[in-house]
């Protein structure tokens, strides 16, 4: 297991799939406090003889901001970072490769979700943390406790976007149909949100776990607020995996 972990590592990061959208979540979480702090003097600069003023930002403005820029654009870089870790090397002949030696399809298709988990969890912690100092030297010290809180909900809906991509890409024969159908979920899940956002289902709908971290900044809402559409996405990160580990044991490859 170690060799398929050090072996899926070296190979994503040689083809700069998984650094890429590392890339991207660091150019945020040094960007958006600076844009935040800089703003009414940049709209200053461009809208000469009027007068524009901006409200003053918070810290905790600029943590969402960057929180809400990995939460769209950052996971739409990791849908086509992680959409061909299984149906490429299927087109290629990698994993039959592969599998010929005494190594199981659990066991291969495991070490591609350890590394992308792994990947995701120290990324985003890595770069929130980043996030936070950087305000703090900016603007303000923003509240440590709700902005871990917040950073752990981006973090868990993070994995069950990147779960899917390599659950379809596992099942489907070319990475471009795992991509595309990750996409479509990912923003049909977005406008059910809206639809769903006053009613009793928003409690249990994992897409909410991004919907509060707002709230959980401001300190309007607490982890409890979180707890259940966190056990259900956890829930389908795991049926996820299981379903598509079992598909994967009797495909023919």
């Amino acid at each position: 297991m170690k060799v398929l972990l050090e072996k899926e590592l070296k190979s994503n990061w040689r083809s700069f799939r998984y650094p890429a959208f590392l890339l991207v979540i660091l150019f945020f979480a040094l960007l958006d406090p600076l844009m935040l702090r800089y703003m009414n003097e940049i709209l200053g600069y461009f809208a000469t003889g009027l007068e524009i003023t901006m409200p003053e930002p918070t810290p905790q403005d600029a943590i969402f901001s960057f929180l809400s820029d990995v939460s769209q654009i950052g996971i739409f870089v990791l849908i086509f970072a992680s959409m061909g870790s299984v149906a490429r090397e299927k087109e290629t002949g990698v994993t039959g490769w592969l599998l010929s030696k005494p190594i199981s399809r659990w066991q291969y298709l495991l070490a591609k979700v350890i590394i992308l988990y792994l990947l995701i969890i120290a990324g985003i912690f890595a770069c929130s943390t980043l996030a936070y100092l950087y305000t703090t030297s900016l603007i303000d010290q923003p509240p440590m406790a709700e902005s871990a809180l917040a950073t752990f909900n981006l973090v868990i809906f993070t994995l069950l976007i990147a779960t899917l991509t390599v659950a379809l890409s596992t099942v489907l024969k070319s990475p471009l149909q795992a991509g595309g159908i990750t996409l479509l979920i990912f923003f049909l899940s977005g406008i059910i949100n809206m639809l769903i956002a006053d009613s009793a289902a928003a409690n249990y709908y994992p897409n909410t776990l991004l919907s509060q971290m707002k709230p959980l900044l401001d300190g309007t809402a607490t982890a409890a607020d979180s707890a259940g559409p966190l056990g259900v996405t956890i829930f389908l990160i795991a049926l996820l995996v299981i379903l598509s580990g079992f598909r994967f044991s009797r495909m023919e490859l």
